[in-house]
């Protein structure tokens, strides 16, 4: 199985993140894309973010009918 990842805060997910996700999974053969929330990124040190575990409800809720694309939490685990 042949997976990638996009990283990123989602904060909040959006119609972009699903698109390069779709992008990535349609063009470099892929079987799925796991879309991983990570912790504060150190380029928006200065911005509260939403708490992990409701962006990763939200990328949860994002995915769902978009097939090959996962939501993961493990960076916040």
């Amino acid at each position: 199985m042949r997976i990638g990842c996009l990283f990123g805060t989602f904060d909040p997910p959006h119609n972009g993140h699903l698109a390069i996700a779709d992008h990535m999974r349609a063009t470099q053969g892929l079987d799925e894309v796991w879309l991983v929330v990570t912790p504060q990124n150190p380029f928006k040190k200065d911005r509260l973010l939403t708490a992990d575990h409701h962006r990763l409800a939200m990328v949860r809720l994002a995915v769902q009918h978009h097939a090959g694309l996962v939501a993961t939490g493990f960076e916040i685990d």
